[in-house]
């Protein structure tokens, strides 16, 4: 048996239907029972049998080609029932939310968009939880307010997923980071995992924002005694220009080699062949937007103001053979 009819049929209708293609069809007379059968009506109820009265009375397949197209139709009539059913219930739920609405706390919808967080491994699996679903970006700040010193094995390395997805990583230090024993070297391997790292003279607060819709904030500085877990958007937008202010006045870790990863050296050379970002999205076969992403990060990190001057620098200062 076919197993992809038993996406469509019961399995004892498949095994019928297959006896009637190999067959060509089964008497009734001698097969009287086949009126009684569920399988039987179950082919006929959905396109796939049919009871032929020329001659002999048999029950015949509907040859497989026009068998498919009845069973496509009959697919489609019921995601067409389910449509509208799903339409009346979004009535019926809106008339719901209002009453919701009114007899529920103000301080449900509050918490929702803002929670504090006081258990450890809740903070530590939010926070991996965070990295994992960012679509554009993952911002960070970090301060020398660690809850012990820094292992420089505890750089933190990019997922493949979020990695494929041209995700944007930065993360700006304070500068008292760079005095601690053991952060140079961790800035230098996250630089080489594919982050993007600035100093700042002074930072207030550790801080952690994912796209345009949360934000992780300690609630002491080094983040022991629990967060505020934030998704209130005009406080995580708030945040993300506070964020961006501090990129630009903040400079490069100082002594970190920028490594290009390999997507960011290949959309480079193709940048200096004059490609459009559509052609190059074509060419690797991903996105506009990530191909946009990644030329962003490119004028970033060669600090150059548009795609010429992109070129230029690479070329000038070596970064293509």
């Amino acid at each position: 048996m076919r197993s992809g009819l038993t996406g469509v049929l019961s399995e004892p209708a498949a095994k019928l239907y297959e006896r009637l293609v190999v067959s060509g069809g089964l008497s009734l007379v001698d097969h009287a029972e086949l009126d009684e059968r569920e399988e039987a009506r179950e082919l006929i109820g959905k396109g796939f049998a049919r009871k032929r009265y020329i001659g002999a009375p048999l029950l015949v397949p509907v040859e497989p080609a026009r068998a498919l197209d009845n069973a496509l139709i009959m697919r489609q009539r019921q995601l067409l029932d389910e449509y509208q059913l799903l339409v009346r219930l979004r009535d019926e739920m809106d008339a719901l939310q209002q009453v919701y609405r009114t007899t529920s706390a103000p301080s449900a919808e509050i918490d929702d968009l803002v929670q504090v967080i006081t258990d450890r491994a809740e903070i530590g699996a939010l926070s991996v939880e965070l990295a994992l679903s960012a679509r554009t970006d993952l911002l960070s700040l970090e301060t020398e307010h660690f809850s012990r010193p820094p292992d420089p094995r505890s750089a933190r390395t990019l997922p493949a997923e979020v990695v494929e997805r041209g995700v944007r990583f930065r993360n700006i230090y304070s500068r008292a980071v760079l005095e601690i024993e053991g952060a140079r070297e961790m800035l230098q391997r996250s630089v080489e995992a594919g982050w993007e790292c600035r100093v700042y003279p002074e930072l207030p607060m550790k801080l952690v924002i994912v796209d345009e819709r949360a934000a992780l904030l300690p609630l002491s500085p080094t983040g022991m005694e629990g967060a505020l877990f934030v998704r209130a958007p005009v406080i995580v937008a708030a945040l993300r220009g506070y964020f961006e202010l501090l990129w630009s006045a903040a400079v490069p870790v100082e002594g970190a080699t920028v490594k290009l990863t390999p997507e960011q050296d290949q959309v480079l050379r193709l940048v200096l062949t004059g490609m459009t970002d559509t052609a190059i999205a074509r060419h690797l076969g991903i996105s506009e937007r990530t191909v946009r992403r990644q030329v962003s990060a490119l004028q970033e990190i060669l600090r150059a103001g548009n795609r010429v001057t992109l070129a230029a620098t690479a070329v000038r200062d070596g970064w293509v053979e």
